[in-house]
């Protein structure tokens, strides 16, 4: 079963210009696996630990917001100093969260046995 369904992901971008953006990028969400699920998220919170992921060492009172309703951006800058320590995540997005709530989408099982059990 071949799915083509898209979603959105909520990304923390450390860019070379020395900001921080906070996106929402549509990415492609893949078949499941055998004995996988597929679930719709329909919820999901930012917890304390995921702002530190978000946001790092960004300066919040500099923080802008620019894009469109459908899709917004939060952009704050980062102190020239803190750059070297973020090395590893300039221009790679990183996702947000970990947690959600939702419904059981698509749901694939694989064969046992040639006897026909499932």
């Amino acid at each position: 079963m071949e799915n083509h369904a898209t979603g959105l992901q909520l990304q923390s971008t450390v860019k070379k210009s020395g900001q921080v953006e906070i996106s929402l990028a549509r990415v492609a969400v893949p078949d499941p696996e055998a004995d996988q699920i597929l679930v719709r998220i329909e919820a999901s919170p930012i917890n304390p630990s995921d702002l530190g992921m978000l946001f790092g060492p960004a300066d919040l009172n500099t923080l802008r917001v620019s894009g469109t309703a459908e899709n917004p951006v939060v952009t704050a800058d980062i102190a020239p100093s803190q750059m070297r320590a973020l090395a590893a995540r300039v221009d790679v997005p990183m996702q947000a969260g970990n947690e959600g709530a939702g419904l059981v989408a698509v749901r694939f099982r694989r064969r046992l046995s040639a006897a026909g059990r499932v």
